[in-house]
């Protein structure tokens, strides 16, 4: 927002470059010049509704989108919820570093003082995509067809329906990304 005027132009070009539409593409769709799009896009030129209506039809994006005011929330280290409950170690403490009501994405922290797991057996996250993201540390992980070796500066990705654990002989630091979010990361986690 700037003075009371919501800039659109931002929103509606970053809505058709994820349809992985072309200018080109917009125009076959809506009979609207390409040329006025990419005014529109630069907030150099002001769409009448029925154009804006068939703009977002055309890339996609859902008017209510268009005009949401985005959230912002600061999270400080010494406000983080504590996930207690899982992994059922006493060496482990995870927190959740995103605000619990984020829904496209869910970023956990791990802390192991002394040697710790998420428990022998494996488990899966209600979500499509876990990224490990090893800190500090070195830390295992276990896949239901492989098992590996990660260390400081390493990044694991796969499926996070997949089963699967972790586990480190010593002291580590983990973060756990998560996407789309999980619903209750306080109820998924603990």
């Amino acid at each position: 927002m700037n003075n009371g005027t919501v800039k659109i132009g931002a929103r509606l070009r970053h809505a058709r470059e994820g349809a992985r539409m072309s200018l080109a593409d917009v125009e076959a769709r809506t009979s609207i010049s390409k040329g006025f799009l990419s005014k529109v896009e630069r907030d150099n030129a002001s769409p009448s509704v029925a154009n804006l209506v068939a703009i977002c039809d055309a890339v996609g994006l859902a008017m209510s989108e268009l005009f949401a005011v985005p959230r912002t929330t600061l999270v400080r280290h010494a406000d983080r919820p504590s996930l207690d409950g899982l992994p059922k170690d006493q060496a482990v403490r995870d927190t959740l570093i995103t605000p619990e009501h984020e829904r496209h994405v869910t970023v956990l922290e791990t802390l192991v003082t002394n040697g710790g797991s998420g428990g022998e057996a494996l488990y899966t996250m209600p979500s499509e995509c876990e990224v490990c993201f090893v800190l500090e540390g070195n830390i295992e992980v276990e896949l239901e067809d492989s098992t590996y070796a990660l260390g400081p500066g390493d990044a694991l990705t796969f499926g996070a329906a997949v089963p699967h654990t972790w586990r480190t002989d010593g002291a580590a630091r983990i973060l756990w990304i998560l996407a789309p979010g999980l619903p209750d990361p306080r109820k998924e986690v603990a």
